[in-house]
Order: C-alpha cells, then structure tokens, then sequence
C-alpha cells in the first residue's frame, strides 16, 4: 500500500461508521464548532478542522481559519495521518515525505507547513476522522498542547455520540408514531367489525327470544316442569347475550377501553353461573361461590372474564372424580385476587405461560374451542391493570387468579 491509503474491508467500515453518524449529508453540529476554536487557540494556530472521510473524499464538519469544505481523498493530509494510530505531528511538511508533495502543501490548494493531527476513534473503534491544525509557518507543540489537542478530539467523538444518539432517539419516536397510527387504523377497522358484528347479531337474538316467548305460552310447555326450564334458560341467555351485544357495539362506536363503573362481582358471578346451567347441570358440577367484592371495571368485561373461568373449570373436569369448582375472592400483600379453583385436568407448571397465547389449547380431552379463552382473560385482566396467576389446586387441579391492585 502507498502511504495514506488503507484496506478496502477497513474504507468499508468506515464508511458505515461514518453513515450511522450522519456527518456527510446530515446537518452541521454547532458544539463541533467550539472544539475547533478551542484547538486553535490551544494551539496557537491560525487554523483548525475537523474532517471525516470516507472511501472516495475528505469532508470538513467544523473549520475555524479556511474555507475549505472538501477535497479527494488521495489528496487529504489526514488520509497519511489515519494509518498512524498515534496522533501525527509535523514541524514542517516540506520536509517530510508523506507529505511534501501534497497539494495542501506544495500550494496548489494550500502552503501549509505545521501539521497535527489525532484521530476520531469511536467507542467501538472505528475511525471517522482527524481533529487537525495547521499553521502556514513551522512550528513545534508543547507536551501539553499536543495532550490537550487529543483531550479536544475525544471531546469530539462524546460530541457525535450524542448526535448519533439524539438521531436513534428520532427515529424511535418517528417509528412509534408510524406504530401509533398503524394501531388507530386497526383499532379503527376493529371496531367497525365490532359494530357491524354485533348489528347482524341483534336480529337474529330477537327472533330467539320471541321463539322464547312463544315456547313459554304453550300448554305442553307450560305444563312440563324441565321444558319450563329449559324455555326459561333460553330467554335469560338470550336476553343476556343481547344486552353483551348492546354493551359491545357502545364499545366498538365510543371508546375502546369501554366505560368504567362499580362492578358487583356477585352479581356477575350469578349471571354467568345462569347462562353456564345447561353446561353445569350436564357435567353435575358442585358449584360454591363464596363472597365476592364490587370493582372499579367494565361490566361486560368481567362477565366474559368470568364466562371463561368457570366455563373452563367445567369443561376441563377430570373423568375420575365429581367435578368441583369454587369462586371466591381474597386480599393481601396490596391486591385483591378473584380466584376460580376447579379439581379438573390441570394445567401442567410449564405450560402456564403458553396457553395465554391465542390459539393455543392443551387439552387432551378433545373438548370443543378454539384456544382463545384464557388469552382473551389475560388482555381483559391487564386491562384492570391486573395479572393471570395459575396454580395447582390442593388435591389437584387448576386454580386461576385474577390479580388486581387494591386502591391507595
């Protein structure tokens, strides 16, 4: 290699260095400007500037004592100065063979004769330029100015981390701004499929509820005490799943994060136990809800929260022992845990964090679903700014916990 020139993997490396810190196109940085000044007069020269070059040419990004912006780079004096990883001091280019043909010093551009220099070495190692000063006379540093020459160019690289930096701080948030509209218009879209699915549910559910009406006024129905029942059934669920569907489609046309009141969890708990009969009633579910406390929530949200609790803890019973499932709610260590323990199949400890997931379903009984209950729970809960906890019910089984913060 000719002196100043440098391997085309290390030119490479540099240029990518130098593209993280935006310095050939990006703007000028004023705090840039002061280091030059200060090695000017530290130095005791008419001159000083900061370069950076690249593969092709030498760029000034802060100059005190010339107007030169930039020039080839088999032309820079700094392009010698780079392969030394000492700082470069020269009394008089004349005299020095790197650099006594050079045009900034044989006069074709300049007739500079003092030359210092140090690299611009960034914390990973790469080299993006030199802090130099130049005098048009000979002239010899001091120990202490060439010290304090290099002590102003690691001042520099602290300079441009905090460019490159405040440019990675901008293009985060420029990033999460294009995330934050990317989500409104998704939350957007979602809530018109809400509303129009709950508007093509309400027909539907009136006719069920009218068929309802209609069973009930029949003598055969009227006179069979399980067909009574079961007519009853029909038109609480009903009813229910139409006031779910009002409550979704107010959701889905005002505010997503749905409308915050008192909950009675007790309640909740009896309607959903109502709407569950027909499945509790079939497995021959032992069913005790002990006392359950009013929250701060959002009423359907709680209903579907614990829909799928308990209709999980039902489902997923165990073949060999009379179903159980208890409800009940506790406090302590600042939170308040709504718990729903059944005595069923269980939830094996390391597959607690995997069956949050949607679509994700463990069971091995092959009962119907699709995967997304508990993950749904999970959303509902951190929306409480609660947690999921799972543990393994005494004797066996799956208790899930619904983990809330008690209010200061």
């Amino acid at each position: 290699m000719t002196p100043g020139t440098m391997p085309a993997e290390t030119i490479e490396r540099q240029a990518a260095a130098l593209a993280r810190y935006r310095l050939l196109d990006g703007p000028k940085e004023p705090d840039l400007q002061t280091v030059v000044e200060l090695a000017a007069q530290l130095c005791e020269v008419p001159i000083a500037v900061l370069f950076v070059l690249d593969a092709d040419r030498q760029q000034q990004i802060a100059a005190i004592g010339i107007e030169v912006d930039a020039c080839r780079r088999d032309e820079s004096m700094c392009s010698v100065a780079l392969v030394n990883p000492e700082p470069t001091f020269i009394e008089d280019a004349r005299l020095d063979e790197r650099f006594a043909e050079n045009p900034f010093v044989t006069g074709k551009f300049q007739r500079f004769r003092f030359y210092g220099s140090c690299r611009l070495c960034t914390p990973d190692g790469f080299v993006l330029g030199t802090l130099c000063v130049f005098d048009q006379v000979p002239r010899q540093l001091t120990e202490q100015q060439k010290q304090g020459l290099q002590r102003l160019g690691r001042l520099a690289v602290d300079v441009l981390e905090l460019r490159r930096h405040g440019f990675l701080v901008a293009d985060l948030l420029q990033e999460q701004q294009r995330t934050r509209i990317a989500l409104e218009q998704t939350n957007a879209t979602l809530r018109h499929f809400a509303a129009q699915v709950a508007h093509d549910l309400s027909s539907p559910l009136t006719g069920v509820l009218a068929c309802a009406a209609e069973l009930r006024s029949l003598p055969a129905v009227a006179g069979d005490a399980d067909a009574r029942w079961c007519t009853e059934r029909v038109a609480s669920s009903a009813q229910r799943m139409t006031q779910l569907i009002d409550d979704v489609l107010r959701q889905a046309t005002t505010d997503a994060a749905g409308h915050r009141v008192d909950v009675d969890l007790a309640e909740v708990a009896r309607e959903v136990i109502e709407d569950l009969a027909v499945p509790i009633k079939e497995a021959g579910a032992d069913l005790t809800v002990g006392a359950l406390p009013v929250v701060t929530g959002e009423v359907t949200q709680w209903r579907i929260l614990l829909q799928n609790l308990i209709g999980n803890a039902v489902k997923y019973r165990h073949p060999q022992r009379p179903c159980q499932v208890s409800v009940g709610a506790r406090t302590g260590d600042d939170c308040l845990r709504v718990c729903v323990a059944d005595n069923g199949i269980g939830i094996p400890a390391d597959q607690r964090e995997v069956i949050l997931e949607p679509f994700t379903r463990l069971d091995p009984t092959g009962a119907a679903g699709f995967g997304i209950g508990l993950s749904t729970c999970a959303r509902i809960t951190y929306a409480h700014g609660g947690r999921l906890e799972f543990g393994e019910t005494p004797g066996g089984g799956t208790t899930v916990c619904v983990v809330l913060p008690v209010p200061s």
